[in-house]
């Protein structure tokens, strides 16, 4: 891509893409013009990664009779017993509707882009409704889209891509799963914001990652009620 306009447009084009991969719809044209769009990451892609896994995911999809994404998409996200979080506070702090959430809102307030409550079911920080919000914002609100990318994407994005290329229902979506981290590392350079530094949150003693983290700040905040906790 030569121009500001046209490396614009590709970006939009992938967070399109993903936007149709995430977010859920009961919209029967939901999937409608993927395979344009596959078909033009493939052709300019990335990198051999991009060109391989949109060549896999064009090989097992079919636009006009989607069952198969739209039952994985289901047995990903939303069969029991271990549907994929998608929300980006669960990766921030263990719950959802937590910081991420009230900061996506926060971001959005300063835009005249509100949440349609018909088209978009889940919370504010929901992957698909970022990914979406990502797509409005380039080339519209330049500020916007890069606070919303290094303060609520790139910090917590890692650990859902690995669990999403990890989840036991993934096929297709493990593709999508390598489309999206090949594209993250992108974006990462454009928008100068570094892969940050993990830290890892394990589960102790059979405790579910949010209750480990919930009792964990409830000692820290009883020990400097004590007075014996250094900061």
């Amino acid at each position: 891509m030569s121009t500001k306009e046209e490396f614009a447009a590709g970006r939009k084009l992938y967070y399109a893409t993903f936007s149709k991969f995430f977010v859920f719809s009961e919209d029967e044209k939901r999937f409608d013009d993927l395979s344009k769009m596959l078909d033009l990451i493939e052709e300019y892609s990335l990198n051999d990664e991009v060109s391989h896994a949109a060549t896999n995911i064009k090989s097992k999809f079919n636009e006009k009779n989607p069952e198969n994404l739209i039952t994985e998409f289901d047995d990903i996200f939303h069969t029991p017993p271990s549907p994929l979080r998608n929300s980006l506070s669960f990766y921030d702090e263990g719950y959802e509707v937590g910081h991420a959430c009230a900061d996506v809102r926060k971001i959005l307030a300063k835009t005249n882009i509100r949440r349609d409550e018909s088209k978009f079911k889940e919370n504010e920080d929901n992957v698909g409704f970022v990914f979406t919000l990502m797509n409005e914002f380039i080339g519209k609100f330049d500020e916007c889209e890069e606070e919303l990318f290094k303060n609520i994407i790139n910090p917590n994005i890692d650990e859902f891509i690995e669990n999403l290329y990890e989840h036991k229902n993934s096929e297709i979506y493990k593709d999508v799963a390598v489309l999206l981290n090949e594209f993250i590392a992108f974006e990462r350079v454009a928008l100068n914001s570094p892969k940050p530094v993990k830290i890892d949150h394990k589960k102790s003693d059979g405790l579910s990652r949010s209750e480990s983290i919930r009792r964990e700040k409830n000692r820290i905040r009883k020990l400097r009620t004590e007075g014996t906790y250094a900061k």
